[in-house]
Formats: structure tokens, sequence, C-alpha cells
């Protein structure tokens, strides 16, 4: 456990600082991203042993770094339509040395992450003035959410909550991890109304994607735990003591960006 609060020290340092560059250049941001989409990919491939195969893995590899810096461009659609369809070309030319289940292990990973990812490109982006609010608002509630999960079924869980999947798991995790996620959105939008001073921070929607980001986080770890099990693996890598790879951390935070990013388009959560 000592382990795992150091590193989740030092990865809150290095977002800190993100945050404060990303609130002034948005490329400092796009570039940040592009490298996470790369380790990402390049750890959910290698669950796989995609790696072994070099074309294939290059190529993933090479969409995962062009998509998220496009995302914010009128082009942003193109690269992903080019992945897709080229991993699909792909599995025809070489169909006699790539798997099919390699194909489709890769096309969905690689679309997950990186259309997450792009999300939160794009919503810096569209709101540069406001860009620190959108990077700790998509990180900070799942990861809040996890962490209170984490300690609160350490201490006080008793009920597995999908032991099949996730033995250390538990209903009690769960249920302080969803309080702690939206208790976590007031508590940023309150931050960022003492940051920004002039800003309107709509509660009652921070209040709401909290919560549905607090849930959406369980089923993000606990599909990519399915993906892990499915590879015989306890985690993606070892790039953070005590946490695993860089996906472990992320897994949580992917399918939540999106939400936001969709909540964005048809609410207010942060107007100047």
């Amino acid at each position: 456990m000592k382990t795992r609060l150091i590193t989740a020290g030092v990865a809150t340092a290095l977002a800190i600082g993100l945050i404060i560059l990303g609130s002034f250049f948005s490329i400092i941001v796009t570039i940040a991203l592009a490298v996470v989409s790369v380790i990402l990919c390049g750890e959910f491939l290698s669950a796989k042993k995609v790696h072994k195969d070099m074309k294939l893995f290059i190529f993933c590899l090479f969409f995962a770094l062009l998509i998220p810096v496009l995302s914010y461009t009128e082009a942003r659609y193109i690269p992903l339509f080019l992945f897709v369809f080229g991993i699909c070309v792909l599995s025809v030319v070489f169909h006699k040395t790539i798997r099919m289940e390699d194909v489709m292990f890769a096309l969905v990973g690689v679309t997950i992450i990186t259309v997450s990812l792009s999300a939160l490109n794009i919503l810096v982006w569209s709101d540069q003035q406001h860009a620190a609010f959108w990077i700790v608002f998509c990180l900070g509630i799942p990861w809040i959410a996890d962490s209170a999960a984490y300690f609160a079924g350490s201490y006080f869980g008793k009920h597995k909550l999908c032991p099949e999947i996730s033995p250390h798991k538990t209903v009690e995790g769960a249920v302080a991890g969803i309080i702690a996620g939206t208790l976590a959105s007031l508590l940023i939008g309150f931050i960022f109304k003492l940051i920004y001073g002039d800003v309107t921070i709509y509660y009652g929607v921070l209040v709401l994607i909290g919560f549905i980001n607090s849930v959406v986080s369980i089923f993000g770890d606990l599909i990519f735990s399915v993906m892990k099990r499915s590879c015989h693996i306890k985690d993606f890598g070892t790039i953070m003591p005590g946490h695993g790879g860089l996906l472990d951390r992320f897994d949580s935070v992917l399918f939540c960006i999106p939400v936001v990013y969709i909540f964005s388009q048809f609410f207010y959560l942060c107007l100047a």
C-alpha cells in the first residue's frame, strides 16, 4: 500500500505540472495525450503478444499517435477511418500470418483508447481558457472514485462485487467510490470557481456527471479486467510500481472522458 501511495503521489505531481502547462499551451496537452496513447496501446497490444507481429504492432502504434494529434482539427475522423480500414486490409493481405483474434483485439483496444483521449483533446482545444478544468474533471473523478473504492474495500469490504472478474472489488468499496466521485465533482467545481473567479459553474450538471462517471469507472475497470484475464496477466505493465502499467491507471478513465464530452455538447458545465 505504501508503494501504491508513493506512485500515486508522483503521478499526481506530474499531472498537476501538465495541467499548469496545459492551461496555457494546449499543444503540450496534445503531445502528452499522443504519448500516453502510444504507451497505453503498446501495453494493451503487448498483453496479447501482438508486439511479436511487428507490422501489426507498428501500424497500431502509428495511428495511436496520429489519431489524438489530429483530433482537434477538421480532419479528426480521417485517421480513425484509415486505421479501421487499414487494419482490415492487413487482416486480408496477411491472413496466413495474422490471427483474426489479434486483429479484433487490436481494433477494439486501440479504438477505445484513441477515441477517449481524442475526446479530451477536443475539450481542451474547444475551451482553452478552462483547459485545466476539463483535464482535472475528466481524470479526477474516476481516479478519486477508484482510490476511495480501493481503501474502503480494503478496510470495510465484506461483500464481493464481481469475484470471477476482480476478486478484490467489494460492494462496500464500489459504494464508497461512487459517493467519493460524486462529491469530488462538487469539490472540483468549487476549486475552479475560486481559481477562475468570474466563471459560472453548473454544479447540478457536475454532480450528475460525477455520479454517472463514478459508476462508469467501475465498469471500465471491470471491462479491462476481463481483457487481462483473457490474456492471463495480472497487470498490463510495470511502469508504475504499485499500480502496474499506465493502462491499469487509465482503464477506469477511458470510458469516462466520452461521457464528459457528450454532456458538454448538450449542457453547460463551466461558462466564462
